[in-house]
């Protein structure tokens, strides 16, 4: 929900649906090619895009981030990043977006890609894990980037990135499926599958995101 709209990512129907949210009426449909996830920013909505069909494909294309205006429901800007890119976090004024390349396994994408919001380019790209997905900002400067691994042999991980510098600071060694941060804590669960063995690996814990330690799991 943002201001007074509900939008809804519906990623293999190729489209985001806009709601009123106080009614759940259907106020429009915003076709965008294999969506992913949605943030926002100052009357904009910024949506991930596979930018090509669901398909497992060595030659499968970038992705690109899409700007929406919130008034019009129009996409105004869009920019090309990395393969096959997932959740995005805003900082400051500029856009950090989780590159996965997951229709390329294995040659995954290792990437974040950092969009300057200004003139809508990517000006930077961050070297982090293979198959990135989920990332998250704190109220320190920091980015909680979730790497799936290859699973096989590269092991799940959820890394630590200074959004001023782009330098990795630490890599946790843990399996994250989903995340939030609420007063200064980051919630995890790690679901990690595995093809050699065909079993799960559960997980659950907490990180202090002031001390950048696991207190709990």
């Amino acid at each position: 929900i943002y201001g007074s709209k509900l939008y809804i990512v519906v990623n293999v129907s190729n489209k985001i649906e806009v709601l009123d949210a106080k009614t759940a009426k259907r106020i429009t449909s915003i076709p965008l090619q294999n969506c992913r996830y949605l943030t926002f920013k100052g009357g904009k909505a910024y949506a991930s895009s596979y930018a090509g069909p669901v398909a497992v494909n060595p030659k499968a294309p970038k992705g690109k981030i899409v700007e929406i205006d919130t008034v019009s429901l129009s996409i105004q800007r869009e920019v090309v990043v990395g393969y096959q890119p997932e959740e995005m976090e805003i900082v400051g004024n500029k856009l950090f977006v989780a590159n996965s390349g997951g229709y390329k396994a294995p040659d995954y994408d290792n990437t974040v890609s950092v969009i300057d919001l200004n003139t809508f380019t990517e000006i930077q790209k961050l070297n982090v894990a293979i198959n990135l997905h989920h990332i998250k900002k704190d109220n320190y400067g920091d980015l909680y980037v979730s790497s799936r691994g290859d699973y096989y042999n590269v092991p799940s991980s959820l890394y630590l990135i200074d959004a001023a510098t782009g330098i990795v600071k630490k890599d946790f060694h843990l399996a994250v499926s989903e995340m939030t941060i609420v007063n200064d804590k980051l919630y995890f669960y790690g679901n990690e599958f595995n093809y050699n063995t065909h079993s799960y690996k559960k997980s659950f814990g907490i990180i202090d995101v002031k001390t950048e330690q696991i207190i709990a799991n």
